[in-house]
């Protein structure tokens, strides 16, 4: 079954979780340094996004490995990798990619930037 099969059940953190994990990359030093990846479009991304979080849109899908490659290459495969998008749906396929290049620690935001936002989590906007 293809990465971009966006179906199925994966490991989750919660936005209280992840919310927790941001604030820690500005106070500790984390060895490896864990990667926050949002995959929702770059207008989405651009709106509002988790502090510390990268952009690699997941659409189309078959461009993702282009755009998420130069993110991780340098990555340890051991590294926290917590992918996000809308409605976790976007950063199951994400997850998948991931998963399939050896990267073993990776979970997706339960909920999405939906449930960030119901819960008025604070976001970063590009200008």
């Amino acid at each position: 079954m293809p990465f971009w099969w966006t179906f199925g059940k994966v490991p989750e953190v919660s936005a209280p979780e992840l919310q927790q994990l941001a604030e820690s990359l500005d106070r500790e030093q984390i060895d490896p340094k864990p990667l926050i990846i949002d995959v929702r479009t770059e207008a989405e991304y651009a709106a509002g996004h988790v502090k510390h979080a990268v952009n690699a849109s997941f659409l189309p899908p078959w461009s993702f490995p282009n755009r998420v490659e130069p993110i991780v290459k340098d990555v340890p495969k051991s590294a926290q990798i917590i992918v996000i998008c809308l409605s976790a749906h976007r950063s199951i396929g994400a997850y998948k990619w991931l998963r399939s290049e050896g990267f073993s620690n990776v979970k997706q935001l339960a909920a999405g930037m939906q449930d960030w936002r119901a819960r008025h989590l604070p976001e970063q906007a590009q200008k």
